[in-house]
This record gives structure tokens, C-alpha cells and sequence, in this order.
């Protein structure tokens, strides 16, 4: 009984991309995360404005 190089490398090749798959998803994430920060922080940025102008 030989090792199945070829399913070690398809299994391999699987790890690899499901790893690849949950870092870009943790990445698309944090960056969703650092838009709504950014829209909030614009929103409160043009009220103080307004406030200011009255």
C-alpha cells in the first residue's frame, strides 16, 4: 500500500483554497466594518457643520 500523491495533493490544494476563502472573507469583513465607521463618522461630521452655520 503506497501513498496517493495525487490525493495528498488535490487534499493539499483544497486546504489551501478554503484558507485562502476564509482570510478574504475575514478581510471583505473588516473592511465592510471600516466603511460604516467612515459613513458614520461622515454623517456626524456634516451635522456638527450644519450646527455650526446656524
Amino acid at each position: 500500500m503506497g501513498i496517493n500523491y495525487t490525493m495528498v495533493a488535490v487534499i493539499m490544494l483544497f486546504v489551501i483554497l478554503i484558507s485562502i476563502q476564509f482570510t478574504l472573507n475575514k478581510i471583505f469583513m473588516i473592511l465592510k466594518e471600516i466603511k460604516e465607521i467612515l459613513i458614520n463618522k461622515n454623517i456626524k461630521d456634516e451635522n456638527n457643520e450644519r450646527i455650526r452655520k446656524y
